[in-house]
């Protein structure tokens, strides 16, 4: 799997990021990360992963979105981070991308490039928790304050076709 990470998102980025997807490679043999941002910040992180660095390339992005800009900033700041994770995304170049930053600005992205999965109206953020019984996906983490039993249900649509969840209809419960 290739999947786009947007290197410059998140707290302390570039350096926990960097740090996460190298050991991301050096667990699963068949992963490859193309890391998105700021080259000149990126490149010395990955001094220490010549192991690997065949599956960590580097595609650069001029700017970052930070958490005090507006989600609109994906316009106005054109060659950012996060606008290039959806182009690779756009280009079949991932299949897959990431951000640990500013939530709306990834979100408005996906909007603007229409890459949401076939009937998805509203977006929402997936969480993993630990439960006694293993992993648990909880939907929606915080992405809609007061949703509407529709929203809902369509989120329980798409989280129940995503990859990894259980074909057991048990296994699933909604809280809305």
């Amino acid at each position: 799997m290739r999947i786009a990470l947007d290197a410059m998102g998140g707290d302390h980025a570039p350096g926990p990021i960097v740090q996460g997807a190298v050991q991301a490679v050096q667990k699963d043999s068949d992963l490859h990360v193309v890391l998105v941002g700021d080259q000149a910040q990126i490149e010395p992180l990955l001094a220490s992963a010549q192991s690997v660095r065949n599956r960590l390339e580097i595609v650069h992005a001029s700017q970052v979105i930070t958490m005090d800009d507006a989600a609109a900033a994906v316009r106005s700041k054109a060659d950012n981070s996060i606008s290039r994770c959806w182009q690779l995304l756009q280009q079949k170049k991932v299949e897959a991308i990431v951000g640990a930053g500013h939530t709306g600005a990834m979100v408005a992205g996906g909007f603007m490039m229409r890459l949401f999965l076939k009937g998805v109206k509203r977006p929402g953020i997936a969480a993993l928790m630990p439960t006694a019984q293993g992993l648990s996906v909880l939907l929606d983490v915080g992405a809609n304050v007061h949703p509407k039993p529709s929203t809902s249900i369509n989120t329980a649509s798409w989280g129940a076709s995503s990859p990894g969840t259980s074909s057991s209809a048990t296994s699933r419960r909604s809280a809305s």
